[in-house]
């Protein structure tokens, strides 16, 4: 017979109704004596209608009851154990056998399935709750709003006398300890017997600044008057260093405007004397131009009157010769003309050779006179330069020695200071009163910032101190009265606000409060804690201030509800919305629907809203 299929809860219903029903059939036990063995036939038969019985059951629609005997299947291998005992001793058939086997596999199907779905669950409820926000809680009850202002300083005195050792020494032992009290000149402590490391120094400074000073005395580049006059301690003044100075400009200016004068004289004559060379050789070539035009016509003249000789002694007729010896007379004429002013133009040659000479003569002996003026400048400029250096030079030398000198005689006062400071084998207490601080210990070396001891002096108020917010600081007064927090502890006690400063450690958001105290039973470096402000006031309702939470619809807090589920408890943020009465640095007093002792939300892992499933911080940690 074909069994219709169904899903995993039907599996289960039937494997609960067949376990059922072989567990109601009665065995062999159950037959009576004499009576045919028809157990086996009886069985087969029970089990073939209970079979044909479960299908018409498991064919039917899913109901209700199937449901709860599948949360009942854990009860199934129970039920099957005893069914199992009441056959013990009996004799097993082949299909008890099968029937036996099949109703194990079942039953391990069934733990097996369970084991599996606890399994998922637990690991499905971790995984969620893993990834939900993580809050920190706190109970929201009666407290005391105090709105007092808080906090813990160390007590100083108002200005302590610090002892401070201005040479470095070596501590050989430490005489006194936090709390003594003592006298003006008792020891605080024994050094060791040496010279200070600032007096050594010193004195090496000294001498070398002497070696140095000596060097530069002496090293051939300071004038001798110079080394002198700082030898005799004479000293020129800045003044005068600027005054001769200004007299070596003054005499270099003059100089070079003497050689400029001298290189344009120079220059003028020079031109002058080019020009009448120039001027000469014009004339010059002139007379020799106007020599040679006599000579050419004279030449040309005798070459004519050559020809026209020959002419007039082959000529017969009168008249023509009489015609040739009249121009041979002409010519003859001209050439006696030409004579004439040659000899003129020679005399005039001379006469200008000799005007060219004596002019030229003048004009160099201008030239000459203005370049020995020129050169005279220029060595008068170079004379200057040269003492204008050997000025600067000894201007130098005098103020480096000078300081030199200054310096050693800074070096040499410092010597004697240290020397009139110089301290024996102890350190005194300068004044009388309580020891607050000791700076050293045996084997430690002195330094001029850290003080050997810091001494109360009698009769001078102490004073603490301690930083709050800007929001705080504006509460409070300078004068206002502050009180001890564990005010049982004096007997005899009193602070009051003497300043309020803004916090180096955060000048813009933070102030220090300095209060002076009046008390016998406190001393310098103690530790007070301070009040100051409001007395405390009860209320019912109060939350730490992180739970306090703002957005547009005002004021509220988050608390937790728990919620049951299939898989275990859930908690969930809800909100409620509240009236902020009073806050001090802790606690803040509200007015909410609450009836108190709720768990409210005061820090998450990560931001949360009304709501949100979250799950609980681990305190146990």
């Amino acid at each position: 017979m074909s069994r219709k299929k169904h899903g995993p809860e039907d599996i289960l219903a039937e494997a609960i109704l067949d376990a059922e029903t072989e567990t109601k059939t009665p065995g062999p036990e159950g037959s009576r004596a004499g009576e045919p063995d028809t157990a086996s036939d009886t069985e087969s038969d029970t089990d073939s209608d209970t079979d044909s019985d479960m299908d018409s059951d498991m064919e039917s629609a899913y109901t209700e009851s199937a449901r709860e005997e599948i949360s009942q299947a854990a009860s199934a291998p129970v039920r099957a154990a005893a069914a199992g005992e009441s056959a013990q001793g009996q004799t097993i058939t082949p299909e008890e056998a099968r029937a036996r086997k099949k109703k194990d596999r079942i039953k391990n199907a069934i733990i097996i399935f369970l084991v599996i779905l606890l399994i998922l669950t637990f690991f499905s409820n971790t995984w969620m709750n893993r990834t939900l926000p993580e809050v920190a809680t706190a109970y929201v009850q009666s407290e005391s709003i105090s709105p007092k202002i808080r906090g813990t300083g160390t007590v100083e005195a108002d200005n302590p006398y610090k002892v401070l050792v201005k040479q470095t020494r070596k501590v050989s032992s430490v005489l006194v300890h936090v709390g003594d009290t003592v006298a003006q000149g008792d020891p605080l402590y024994e050094l060791e017997d040496m010279e200070s490391e600032e007096l050594t120094t010193a004195e090496k400074e000294l001498a070398d600044l002497k070696v140095t000073y000596e060097k530069s005395l002496f090293d051939g580049t300071v004038p001798d008057d110079v080394i002198t006059d700082i030898r005799n301690d004479v000293v020129s003044s800045q003044d005068e260093f600027q005054e001769q100075l200004r007299d070596m400009e003054k005499k270099y200016n003059a100089a070079v405007a003497t050689r400029d004068a001298a290189k344009a004289a120079k220059k003028a004559a020079e031109d002058q004397y080019t020009s009448l060379e120039i001027w000469y050789m014009k004339e010059a070539g002139e007379i020799s131009y106007d020599k040679l035009t006599p000579e050419y016509t004279t030449a040309l003249a005798t070459y004519e009157i050559s020809k026209l000789q020959a002419d007039l002694s082959e000529s017969t007729d009168q008249k023509e010769k009489n015609d040739i010896q009249h121009r041979i007379n002409e010519y003859q004429a001209q050439i006696a003309g030409n004579a004439k002013d040659e000899s003129q133009l020679e005399t005039y040659q001379a006469q200008m050779q000799l005007g060219r000479d004596y002019q030229l003569r003048l004009v160099k002996r201008v030239v000459d006179d203005a370049t020995a003026d020129l050169t005279e400048a220029e060595a008068e400029i170079t004379k200057i330069t040269e003492d204008k250096t050997k000025l600067t030079t000894a201007i130098a030398a005098e103020i480096t020695l000078t300081e030199q000198k200054v310096e050693i005689e800074k070096a040499q006062e410092k010597v004697d200071k240290l020397l009139s400071e110089s301290i024996g084998t102890t350190i005194d207490a300068p004044v009388a009163g309580i020891v607050t601080s000791v700076g050293y210990v045996a084997g430690e070396t002195t330094n001029s910032e850290t003080p050997a001891a810091v001494i109360q002096v009698a009769g001078r108020d102490m004073m603490t101190s301690f930083s709050v917010t800007n929001a705080q600081a504006r509460t409070v007064h300078v004068g206002d009265a502050a009180e001890p927090q564990n005010i049982w502890f004096y007997s005899d006690f009193t602070a009051t606000l003497s300043a309020i400063k803004p916090d180096p450690s955060d000048p813009a958001g933070k102030k220090l409060l300095e209060f002076k105290i009046a008390s016998p039973e406190v001393q310098a470096g103690q530790t007070v804690s301070l009040q100051i402000g409001q007395t405390a006031q009860n209320y019912d309702l109060t939350v730490p201030n992180s739970a306090i939470r703002e957005d547009n619809n005002g004021k509220f807090i988050l608390i937790v509800q728990e919620k049951p589920s299939p898989l275990g408890n859930r908690y969930v943020a809800s909100r409620v919305d509240v009236e902020v009465q009073l806050s001090d640095d802790k606690n803040t007093a509200i007015n909410a629907a609450l009836e108190g002792y709720e768990y409210v939300i005061t820090t998450s892992s990560e931001p949360i809203r009304p709501g949100q499933f979250v799950r609980l911080a681990d305190t146990s940690l």
